[in-house]
């Protein structure tokens, strides 16, 4: 019987992601329920705000080292961290597509690039039909094919993805998503409030400057999903719901933006935090 029932869950799961109608009203529905971060009860009740469930941080495409700290290279890669978590992971599952994407049909990045998801809880619930398993080597791949298309990797545990598969809450799935800014769900969570502080952290000792050179264009608050960044006086100033993303960094036609790092065992801490809310074994 169990495998009767998981054959009906993942056919339930495979037809409702690909109901592209549907699909968007459940989109409305999860934004919806970020909201529930800026009330006082339902902040420590609603699972896909707790922060015991949710904890998660952007590996922006390169920061610079500040040169204070001595380091002899004067550029870092933070998606090394997701490269060193595959490393350790022995379940990776690659997602068809990006359900994000194929819903709100994105004309600015590849919808064939889909999330990755690692850990026990992933091989047991996410349906073949929308997701295969990989090899560690196809796991490294994607993620480089992603950072070329433009995608920012986010890395963590991610609450409403148990939801999403209908997975038992036992701390074993991995969600790593591969961002886009005009479309992607995890912009939901500038709803929860200061929440959001706890749930979707900045690399620890990572800033974000603007120089001389911003032209105030607004190039920069079109593509930031959090909403964090305002002109003021004719030059971009990025508020305290900045996630540190990079795709400011990125996309600025002026190069007018520097991500800077001043923490040099920002690998180690970003990992240690991720792998406190996520078994991969």
């Amino acid at each position: 019987m169990p495998g009767v029932l998981k054959q009906i869950k993942d056919g339930f799961i495979s037809w409702f992601v690909k109901q592209r109608p549907i699909m968007k009203v459940g989109m409305k529905f999860v934004e919806l329920n970020y909201y529930a971060g800026r009330v006082p009860v339902l902040k420590s009740l609603h699972p896909w705000v707790k922060t015991s469930r949710n904890s998660a941080s952007y590996l922006p495409f390169r920061v610079t080292v500040n040169q204070e700290l001595g380091r002899p290279v004067n550029e870092v890669l933070p998606p090394q961290i997701l490269h060193d978590l595959i490393d350790q992971a022995e379940q990776h599952i690659l997602m068809d597509e990006c359900l994000c994407r194929r819903t709100q049909e994105c004309e600015n990045h590849d919808p064939g690039i889909g999330c990755l998801f690692m850990g026990p809880s992933a091989l047991a619930h996410i349906p073949e039909k929308i997701g295969r398993r990989a090899s560690r080597q196809e796991a490294h791949a994607h993620v480089e094919r992603a950072v070329k298309n433009g995608l920012v990797p986010m890395a963590g545990k991610v609450r409403v993805d148990n939801f999403l598969f209908l997975a038992p809450e036992r701390h074993q799935l991995l969600s790593v998503c591969f961002c886009c800014h005009c479309c992607c769900m995890m912009g939901y969570y500038r709803h929860a409030g200061r929440q959001m502080d706890h749930m979707m952290e900045p690399i620890p000792g990572a800033r974000v400057t603007v120089t001389d050179a911003c032209q105030g264009c607004g190039t920069c608050i079109e593509t930031c999903i959090f909403e964090a960044i305002r002109l003021e006086n004719g030059r971009a100033v990025h508020t305290d719901a900045c996630r540190v993303c990079g795709r400011c960094e990125r996309y600025c036609p002026n190069q007018a933006v520097e991500l800077v790092l001043e923490n040099p065992d920002y690998l180690e801490d970003v990992k240690t935090r991720i792998l406190s809310y996520v078994r991969l074994k």
